[in-house]
C-alpha cells in the first residue's frame, strides 16, 4: 500500500490544493472527482509547493505539468516597478545631495570658485581671490598651487557630483518609460533589476569621488 498525491484541479485547470490517498492495489491511478463536483483529483508524482511563490501567483495543470501564472493586473506591476525605480534612484540622489550640501562651507567654496572662474581667474598682487578659493590654494602650498588650480579642483569635484545626479535622472526616466511599455511582469522585474544594478555601480563611483575628495581636496 502506498500514498498517491492528487492535485485538486478545477475545470479551467487551476490547482486548488493537494491531497494524498491510499492506493491499496498499487495499480494504475486515474483521475477521480473530488467531493466538490467542479474539481477533479488528478494523480501527480512531481513536487508541488507554494513555497517562495507570491500570493498573486496561481498554479495551473497544463498537459500534465504545473504552470505558475501571476494574475496581478499588469498596471499594478507597472506601478510597483515605477515606485521601485524611483526608490532606487532617490536613495542615491539624496546621498549625493548630502555630500554636495554637507555644510554651507562647501557650497560657499563652490560659489567662490565659479565666481573666480567667471571673472577670468584674476591674478597678481592686487587681484581679488575669493576666500573659498584662496584658502584651498594656501592649504596646497606644498604643491605650489595657484588660485586657478584651487578653483578648478573645487569645481571639478562638484561637477563630478552633478554628473552623477544627471546620470541618475537619465536612468530613472528611461527605465520608468520602459516599464510603462512593458507587457509582462517578468519584463518589469528585469527593468527594475537593471536600474538597481546601475545604482550600485554609480554608488561605487560616488564612493570613489568621496575618497578622492577626502584625500585631495578640502
Amino acid at each position: 500500500m502506498s500514498l498517491i498525491q492528487f492535485l485538486m484541479v478545477r475545470a479551467d485547470g487551476r490547482i486548488m490544493g493537494t491531497t494524498q490517498i491510499d492506493n491499496p492495489d498499487d495499480g494504475p491511478v486515474l483521475p477521480v472527482m473530488s467531493p466538490n463536483s467542479d474539481e477533479a483529483m488528478v494523480p501527480y508524482s512531481g513536487e508541488f509547493t507554494r513555497q517562495d511563490r507570491r500570493d498573486t501567483e496561481a498554479a495551473y495543470l497544463v498537459d500534465g505539468t504545473v504552470a505558475w501564472v501571476d494574475e496581478t493586473p499588469i498596471e499594478q506591476h507597472r506601478a510597483g516597478g515605477i515606485d521601485a525605480i524611483d526608490a532606487a534612484g532617490e536613495t542615491l540622489r539624496m546621498a549625493i545631495i548630502s555630500k554636495l550640501t554637507q555644510t554651507p562651507e562647501y557650497e560657499r567654496a563652490e560659489q567662490h570658485a565659479r565666481e573666480y572662474r567667471a571673472a577670468g581667474y584674476l591674478e597678481g598682487d592686487d587681484a581679488y581671490v575669493p576666500p573659498g578659493v584662496a584658502s584651498w590654494a594656501m592649504a596646497k602650498w606644498r604643491e605650489a598651487w595657484t588660485a586657478r588650480q584651487a578653483a578648478d579642483d573645487i569645481l571639478a569635484t562638484a561637477d563630478r557630483w552633478y554628473a552623477l545626479l544627471d546620470e541618475i535622472r537619465a536612468l530613472r526616466l528611461a527605465n520608468k518609460e520602459d516599464v510603462r511599455h512593458a507587457e509582462t511582469a517578468g519584463e518589469i522585474a528585469a527593468i527594475v533589476a537593471d536600474m538597481q544594478t546601475d545604482m550600485q555601480a554609480l554608488a561605487l563611483q560616488m564612493n570613489t569621488i568621496t575618497t578622492t575628495t577626502t584625500t585631495t581636496t578640502e
